[in-house]
């Protein structure tokens, strides 16, 4: 039936490279939907994987010297923010990655393409022979380096968090020290405020909040904080647990928790105390862990020669050269071993 991705350019909605239609091998929905905690909004994440042209995966069939020519074709990824379909009435962030830096990443244990291999079956949208090859293989991807990635993103997040230069978090404050109710009323009650300095400050935050029209900015002003980046930080923790404990990972394992979070149940100083005493817990869980230090790297390769083998026919048929070339034929070997 062919990829969203697929129909998207089929509408016309969006117009990525020409090669990308049709090729995408595995497409699926990350985010909140495949952690069990949607809120019902209709905004979806998809993240796959494509295998583009064979010149563009092996520039050395149109000539191209690598370590010696810069400019040839290159594609990595497809990125689009904000599509609106009207039909189904649904905003699309779309990423497509290029098969070999999905493998890359998803070796390097990067969290978000790590949640795009285990997300849920309901959560893939398309998924080719190829795609279900590596959905099948998808533990060779996980090591004891997940640890340091999982833990190195919670960082990030919990001082996003911390952060005071939120919009929403500068208006709460301001409320709460002026004694008012932080109600969404958008200020149509300014009486709590006595300095007529303070009321046109606090009338500019409130016209800069309905500009921006963000989300975000009305949930930090609800709770003080924002309440998404809280629910990472734990997620993060929790699937680092999961992956050194069980050699796998159930992104809805601990939903409820998740959604407690972000009703709000938690405080701020919660989530940074649970932050401080996870990661003491998990570096011990860690030392004990069985799991493998680093990301099966020579079975990786094996997998994604595999699926491209299954794509284009047999690699070694793909190289053409004239006899007696023997300084291209010398390169491409070196390319080809690469990939071997």
């Amino acid at each position: 039936m062919g990829s969203t991705v697929d129909k998207l350019i089929s509408r016309e909605l969006i117009t990525p490279p020409p090669f990308l239609k049709n090729s995408i091998q595995y497409e699926c929905i990350i985010g909140s939907v495949a952690y069990g905690i949607s809120s019902g909004t209709s905004d979806v994440d998809l993240y796959g994987f494509c295998i583009p042209s064979k010149e563009i995966i092996f520039p050395h069939l149109t000539g191209v010297i690598l370590g010696f020519d810069n400019d040839y074709k290159r594609f990595d990824q497809y990125q689009e923010h904000h599509i609106k379909d009207k039909g189904p009435k649904k905003e699309y962030d779309i990423t497509i990655y290029n098969i070999v830096k999905y493998f890359r990443l998803c070796a390097d244990g990067n969290p978000n393409m790590i949640d795009s291999l285990f997300v849920p079956r309901r959560c893939v949208l398309h998924s080719t022979q190829i795609g279900e090859m590596v959905r099948e293989k998808r533990k060779l991807f996980l090591s004891k380096k997940c640890w340091h990635t999982h833990k190195g993103y919670a960082y990030s997040t919990l001082a996003k968090l911390q952060s005071k230069q939120n919009l929403g978090i500068k208006i709460y404050n301001f409320e709460k020290e002026h004694g008012g109710n932080c109600t969404y009323s958008y200020g149509d009650d300014l009486s709590f405020i006595k300095n007529d300095s303070d009321r046109a400050y606090y009338g500019h935050l409130l016209k800069e909040l309905s500009e921006t029209k963000s989300t975000r900015h009305e949930i930090t002003r609800k709770f003080g904080f924002d309440v998404k980046f809280g629910f990472h930080v734990v997620r993060l923790l929790n699937q680092a647990e999961q992956i050194l404990t069980e050699h796998d990972l159930d992104l809805e394992k601990n939903r409820e928790q998740l959604k407690s979070i972000r009703r709000g149940e938690w405080t701020k100083e919660q989530i940074q105390d649970y932050f401080t005493q996870k990661e003491k817990q998990l570096e011990e869980v860690y030392l004990k862990s069985d799991l493998r230090h680093k990301p099966a790297i020579k079975e990786i390769k094996e997998l994604l020669l595999n699926c491209l083998e299954q794509y284009f026919g047999s690699l070694d048929k793909m190289v053409r050269v004239e006899k007696g070339n023997k300084l291209l034929l010398n390169e491409i070997q070196d390319v080809l071993d690469k990939y071997r």
